[in-house]
């Protein structure tokens, strides 16, 4: 369909005048901000999948150690996800910035035995096929307990909340990687990775 320029243009700046709108508000202290959800959700698959579960550009941050950073921008948005590594143990936060105000939150952290590269590598094909699903499961990958293709590796996320339309605006949960134990065992005694996780939208849905 054939939109003219004229009037790609203005919706620019409707859409430009908006966020600066909601810039003034923020600058004058209002406290409670309204944002689009599903346009916030849209750009946070956007950006993760630019990230650490696209093979993304990493940015080593300097000045500390194994600290890593992934970013994306379009236009007024800014997607921000850094974490830290310390051994078998990793923490980070995804952000999500309106205007350089930041508007959307999401905190992880947990372990990986022997920070299997095999077993991280299972973790970012399963988050990657979820973003590119467009389906939100508390930022991480779907709900529910899927394999890997050769079977050895069961990924499993277990939200802490029930979850629900308005999710993206407030979730938590936990995400477990298990080895199969072999005969005889219960599958959680062959946990080689798990995540704490939650997150909050900074203000309130339109």
């Amino acid at each position: 369909m054939f939109i003219h320029p004229k009037f790609r243009l203005a919706e620019r700046r409707r859409k430009r005048l908006q966020f600066l709108d909601v810039s003034l508000r923020l600058e004058r202290g209002e406290r409670t901000m309204k944002y689009n959800v599903p346009r916030l959700q849209q750009f946070f698959f956007e950006g993760s999948l630019r990230g650490y579960a696209g093979g993304g550009e990493k940015i080593i941050v300097s000045g500390v150690k194994k600290t890593r950073r992934f970013v994306h921008q379009r236009g007024e948005l800014y997607y921000r996800d850094e974490y830290v590594v310390n051994g078998e143990y990793s923490g980070g936060s995804t952000i999500i910035y309106v205007d350089s105000f930041p508007v959307w939150l999401m905190q992880y952290y947990g372990w990986c035995k022997n920070d299997d590269s095999a077993v991280l590598a299972f973790l970012k094909e399963i988050l990657a096929d979820t973003y590119r699903s467009g389906e939100f499961a508390g930022g991480r990958g779907r709900y529910g307990l899927w394999s890997s293709d050769d079977g050895t590796l069961g990924y499993e996320n277990t939200p802490g909340l029930p979850p629900s339309l308005s999710e993206f605006t407030d979730f938590m949960g936990h995400e477990r990687i298990y080895r199969n134990p072999g005969p005889g065992k219960h599958l959680h005694e062959g946990v080689v990775f798990w995540h704490r996780y939650q997150g909050i939208l900074l203000g309130e849905p339109e």
